[in-house]
């Protein structure tokens, strides 16, 4: 073996180490959700966020947002017709808001293989959020095969579903 070759099995396997437990292999996932968190769903209403487990094998955060000058800085079409209407319907004194949510559903996460599905959603059927057709949502299933993939990938995938937000 050369000392390429040697430089890069060493490296392989100090990132298997590394990521030796689904408990590291999870923190990192929170780790780096809390970055997008930062980017993109702290607003005027809530700040320093961190994900936490939102639902068996579900993690992220949701955040509001009372500005609606704020929230109709969103670009999403359908999103902001949306946050249009609520800011026309409901009266300021009711203080309406929008619902922002980022969250990574875990169908398997191990070193050699993991299946994530991330998604960000809009939602704007203040004040109770149940309406399922007032909400914009970006969803992608993010499946690896090694560990290298996860961590090359993972951020890039959170970016794309939060491109949602911008």
């Amino acid at each position: 073996m050369d000392d390429n070759s040697k430089q890069i099995h060493d490296w392989q396997d100090k990132l298997k180490h590394s990521f030796d437990s689904e408990e590291k292999l999870l923190s990192y996932l929170l780790e780096t959700i809390d970055n997008f968190l930062y980017r993109y769903l702290e607003t005027t209403e809530n700040k320093n966020l961190k994900s936490f487990q939102i639902a068996p094998n579900i993690f992220g955060q949701e955040s509001f947002e009372s500005s609606m000058v704020e929230a109709l800085k969103i670009t999403h079409p359908e999103a902001k017709a949306g946050i249009m209407e609520l800011a026309k319907t409901v009266p300021k004194a009711q203080k309406p808001m929008v619902k922002y949510r980022l969250q990574a559903q875990v169908k398997e996460l191990t070193s050699e293989r993991g299946h994530l599905v991330l998604t960000a959603s809009i939602n704007w059927d203040f004040p109770l959020f149940m309406d399922k057709t007032k909400v914009s949502k970006r969803e992608i299933d993010f499946k690896y095969t090694d560990l290298g993939q996860f961590r090359k990938e993972l951020a890039l995938k959170l970016e794309a579903v939060c491109e949602l937000f911008s």
